[in-house]
């Protein structure tokens, strides 16, 4: 009797402590683990901006739409932000999406088909019981079923991409696999639990950044529409987790270091035209400050130093039987000799980037106050002899044919692995106009 009524009570007491438990959980138990995931499945229609390298004259065949019509779709899996996520959390509850996209470009001949998968964010900034409105920019890989090499006549391919003064091959494309860009905004609208409509409209970019010749790239203009499906939804329907309501203080949470410096080191290559079948080394060196005020954003100024392989190449029209320099068919400078000094060019940069947890993308504004190819280009200007200071006007909407300008401008992304080492991938312009890609390691201190 004894012994029944001590294992009732030592029962009792396991059963006490559990719902004791229960009502009031260990601070020690580590954050939930549990993914949410959501569907999207979208169709998409939209043009292909007009580029006369695309389209070619109205008389050839295969060539006559003025901006040929872009259809196809897109399936995403979406990451909800956990509590342990505190980066896409501050963001407003940002969620990450893995998504693969695939599109008809309306010529079959010269143009073909896009196969993108690619990353992307949606970032809330308005959201309602009702619809939420947002920005959702993404990166990735754009593979292209039509390029120069398949399109143009063997006996044209190194000669000509003309044949009696009309287009005969697609020259906006060199290369197969290419950086897939995209930039637009969306709206959600639940419809029943765990649906949603959803539309959306952006602009999508495909291009290998010179790293094969020919590359003026794709700019697409396109809108989507479809449905979103979340299999876990919260007792009110919405698709989202509970949200994290964003006060000014958590914004500055985790900004333990207000300021840092970062020494970065990067490297690609490039070619310069599809004739030479010639690839140049380029890279870049950069050394920067940065303040950070909040966890979302940070604002800095650097010293970058440019090498550009191409600038030792010399024009065949100025190339004699001693040059020793790789000669190219490129006309757009006026180089007469190769220097290891025409490669350089050294700039500062405004530096404001975006924070994702560890991830960063900045978009950097820079003047060069060293760049000996200026006075270079473009040929028949220079040909006749200029003097240009670091300010001098130019025409942007010519850039990406005769001159690079004084203004460049550098999409910068990294990865911080460690406490103090990132990788970086960087893309560099001139206005609109690729320069190179190159990717490295940096160094934060």
């Amino acid at each position: 009797m004894r012994r029944t009524l001590f294992f009732i009570l030592l029962i009792g007491c396991f059963a006490g402590s559990a719902q004791a438990v229960q009502k009031e959980p260990s601070p020690r138990i580590p954050p939930r683990k549990d993914v949410h995931l959501r569907y999207r499945l979208t169709g998409t229609a939209g043009w292909l901006n007009r580029d006369d390298k695309i389209i070619g004259t109205s008389q050839v065949k295969g060539l006559t739409m003025d901006r040929p019509v872009v259809v196809g779709g897109t399936f995403a899996v979406e990451f909800m932000p956990m509590d342990r996520n505190l980066g896409l959390r501050r963001w407003n509850n940002t969620s990450v999406g893995v998504a693969l996209t695939v599109l008809d470009l309306g010529q079959q001949q010269y143009l073909g088909q896009v196969i993108a998968p690619h990353a992307y964010v949606n970032v809330p900034l308005v959201r309602k019981p009702h619809f939420e409105f947002g920005l959702r920019p993404g990166l990735g890989v754009a593979f292209v079923t039509k390029t120069y090499a398949n399109t143009v006549p063997d006996e044209y391919r190194w000669n000509a991409y003309t044949k009696n003064g009309q287009q005969i091959a697609n020259v906006s494309i060199g290369s197969i696999a290419n950086a897939w860009i995209t930039a637009g905004v969306y709206v959600d609208v639940p419809i029943k639990k765990g649906w949603s409509f959803a539309v959306s409209a952006a602009w999508q970019h495909v291009s290998n950044g010179s790293v094969m010749t020919p590359n003026a790239g794709y700019n697409m203009f396109n809108g989507e529409m479809g449905l979103v499906y979340s299999p876990e939804t919260n007792p009110g329907g919405h698709y989202y987790v509970e949200p994290m309501t964003i006060v000014p203080h958590e914004l500055y949470e985790g900004v333990k270091k207000k300021w840092d410096v970062e020494i970065g080191l990067a490297g690609g290559c490039r070619s310069v035209y599809y004739r030479d079948r010639e690839w140049f080394g380029v890279g870049s060196f950069t050394v920067a400050a940065h303040w950070q005020p909040v966890s979302i954003f940070r604002l800095g100024g650097g010293v970058d130093v440019f090498y550009d392989g191409a600038y030792r190449s010399v024009c065949d029209k100025l190339a004699t039987p001693n040059t020793t320099a790789p000669i190219t068919y490129f006309g757009k400078t006026y180089l007469a000799e190769s220097k290891v000094s025409n490669c350089f060019r050294v700039g500062i940069s405004l530096q404001p980037e975006m924070v994702l947890g560890n991830l960063t993308f900045g978009y950097h504004l820079g003047i060069y106050l060293y760049d000996p190819v200026k006075n270079l280009e473009p040929y028949k200007e220079a040909e006749k002899g200029l003097d240009r200071g670091i300010f001098y006007k130019y025409d942007p909407m010519k850039a990406s044919t005769y001159q690079d300008g004084w203004f460049y401008q550098k999409l910068q992304l990294k990865y911080l692995c460690t406490k103090h080492l990132y990788v970086q991938l960087g893309l560099k312009l001139h206005i609109m106009k690729a320069e190179f890609i190159d990717a490295g390691l940096g160094i934060r201190i």
